[in-house]
């Protein structure tokens, strides 16, 4: 199983190109039956990026598209996670507060596998970042 982050569904709503692609076939790997967990925030990280590209409709429609995905399991940000992503930052020092809250998530879920375009994920030994 892999967690994915908020870029994937940014890429593949958004942008043409080689990792656009690679984000479509992601999300199409799993339709088809690859069981993959994401949290709330990146809900919140897409609706805003769609919206600020696109407008409001699109961004709603993004966001429900995205909770109705088949294989996506959804996992709410617990208060837990927000003190683990705060020890996070400070173990990671590259590590960004939303990057942080969606490794924290992650991890409670037992997780160990990250799909994301941020580079910040590479220096960090609890996880394992395949690249988009």
């Amino acid at each position: 199983m892999k967690y994915l982050d908020a870029n994937v569904f940014i890429y593949a709503a958004l942008y043409t190109g080689k990792k656009a692609e690679h984000a479509r076939e992601i999300l199409r790997t799993m339709v088809e039956g690859d069981v993959a967990i994401t949290s709330t925030l990146t809900i919140d990280e897409v609706v805003w990026a769609v919206w600020k590209e696109s407008n409001r409709e699109k961004a709603i429609k993004e966001g429900v598209r995205i909770l109705e995905l088949p294989n996506l399991k959804v996992l709410s940000v617990e208060v837990e996670d927000a003190y683990s992503a705060l020890n996070l930052m400070n173990k990671y020092q590259k590590l960004r507060s939303r990057d942080a809250i969606h490794l924290a998530v992650s991890l409670r879920a037992g997780v160990f596998k990250i799909i994301s375009d941020d580079s910040d994920f590479d220096d960090v030994d609890d996880i394992e970042r395949e690249k988009l």
